[in-house]
């Protein structure tokens, strides 16, 4: 939950103006201008990663909005579901029941995320999200680059302006037809199933048992799991799953459900 702000009366005129404006988005190019033009005056950001999909599957596309120069990897690791920024972010954003989130110099409990965003020369970030409104796809967004450390004003306004950023980005993507197409998978509702399972212990035979398949199947399951996930074995699958939250507390549960 964030602090309420006093807000004055050119605050009041700017968030109208901006929540106004934000109706009005359909295309790539007026999401830009907007986020670059009255957004600035409430989360001062240099670069605006929109993540949208299954948030909880990791089944993302991202956008990235930006006024500098990138650095040379920015975007695979905006973009890389499974090496990148992205779902660290998102894990935390999860962890702190999805309230927006500071990753900034004096954030030493974020040491390993923030270290990543310093070195492209990300001193100071805010990120926040939309649960899964419409047809499964939420959003995910990573303001980078802010002028000075998260406050309780900007904490106050991501959440405030969540929803007017959840549908301009939504309707910039529908007019490119973007949204059908979004999002490529890490991996599939079956082989997360199968992950969990081998979390659990059980072998191929027995996981085979459980989904009414057969051993085969799960064997060619695994391999593109360790495939997609750019591991070795089972052990390091279901690590590196669980680091970027494609396997919660639940998914024993939520296997045996299906």
């Amino acid at each position: 939950m964030t602090d309420v702000v006093n807000l004055t009366s050119e605050d009041r005129e700017r968030l109208l103006f901006l929540i106004d404006t934000s109706i009005k988005i359909n295309k790539r190019f007026q999401f830009f201008l907007w986020a670059q033009g009255t957004l600035q005056s409430f989360i001062p950001h240099e670069t605006l990663v929109c993540t949208t999909g299954d948030l909880g599957t990791l089944q993302l596309r991202s956008d990235v909005f930006s006024r500098a120069t990138l650095p040379n990897d920015f975007e695979s690791q905006a973009k890389d579901p499974v090496r990148g920024f992205i779902a660290p972010l998102l894990s935390q954003w999860h962890t702190v029941d999805r309230g927006p989130i500071a990753i900034c110099e004096e954030a030493g409990e974020s040491g390993g995320l923030h270290a990543m965003l310093h070195r492209m020369n990300y001193r100071n970030n805010l990120c926040h999200g939309a649960r899964e409104v419409r047809g499964g796809c939420g959003a995910f967004f990573a303001f980078l680059g802010l002028d000075r450390p998260v406050g309780a004003r900007e904490r106050y306004f991501a959440d405030l302006l969540m929803p007017h950023l959840y549908m301009a980005t939504l309707r910039m993507l529908d007019s490119e037809s973007a949204v059908a197409d979004c999002p490529a998978s890490v991996l599939s509702g079956r082989e997360i199933q199968v992950l969990g399972w081998v979390r659990d212990g059980k072998t191929n035979a027995e996981i085979g048992q459980i989904l009414d398949i057969s051993p085969l199947t799960v064997k060619n399951h695994v391999q593109k799991i360790l495939r997609k996930l750019d591991v070795s074995n089972r052990a390091q699958a279901v690590a590196k799953a669980v680091a970027i939250g494609l396997l919660g507390n639940s998914q024993g549960r939520e296997a045996r459900s299906h």
